[in-house]
């Protein structure tokens, strides 16, 4: 059963790159299986992504035990939603971190504002219209990650997805694409400090907007 699905997670996320084993699967055939319901294709998908993604939220979160809880949410969101995949035109890792981002920010966002609400508290303001209410824009934030996958090579795009989708080892990947050993290791490092620069910066800039009125 769906609901008591539960994500292997926080391993570390380039150790995967070299521990995990070659699998037939290869990048977006693992998601019409999850969307099947096949539970092994589920728990392997987790396995695979996990490193990557907790990675990712843990630069948005700052915080290790949120950042397991909010990718939990991302995973069970896949688990839901994987039966669209094929309809959303996308890479199947654009559209996983699309979906991280998502949720990374909707946590930031109810975290901030309950953190308004306990100063408030504190300070014996019972004036519900003066807490501080979250502010972002979406559909920019959704922009910069959409531009900042653009901006990565297809063959470095390429590589993450064979690692992180389909287990394969640096050396295996180095063959699929015809590169060195050594290429891909750089290949994916560069893209990954690409989308870990990317969530960090979002982290570190998300601001609360405060009522006029307190200013």
């Amino acid at each position: 059963m769906r609901g008591t699905r539960r994500a292997v997670i926080a391993k570390p996320v380039l150790s995967l790159v070299r521990a995990q084993h070659s699998t037939p699967d290869r990048a977006g055939t693992l998601l019409p299986l999850v969307a099947r319901g096949d539970e092994a294709t589920y728990h392997r998908f987790c396995e695979l992504t996990n490193g990557l993604l907790f990675g990712l939220l843990l630069r948005i979160l700052g915080h290790t035990q949120t950042a397991k809880e909010v990718l939990a949410e991302v995973y069970e969101e896949v688990s839901r939603r994987a039966a669209l995949f094929s309809k959303q035109n996308e890479r199947p890792l654009t559209w996983l971190v699309l979906i991280t981002h998502r949720r990374a920010i909707e946590r930031l966002g109810r975290q901030l504002t309950a953190n308004s609400e306990t100063v408030y508290k504190r300070k014996g303001d019972n004036n519900s219209t003066g807490v501080t209410a979250f502010s972002i824009n979406i559909t920019e934030q959704r922009r910069l990650v959409r531009a900042t996958m653009e901006a990565i090579p297809s063959l470095q795009q390429r590589m993450i997805e064979l690692a992180f989708f389909s287990g394969m080892t640096s050396l295996e990947i180095a063959k699929e694409l015809g590169q060195s050993p050594a290429a891909v290791e750089s290949g994916i490092q560069y893209a990954m400090l690409r989308l870990f620069g990317l969530f960090e910066s979002i982290g570190s800039t998300v601001d609360c907007e405060t009522d006029p009125e307190e200013i």
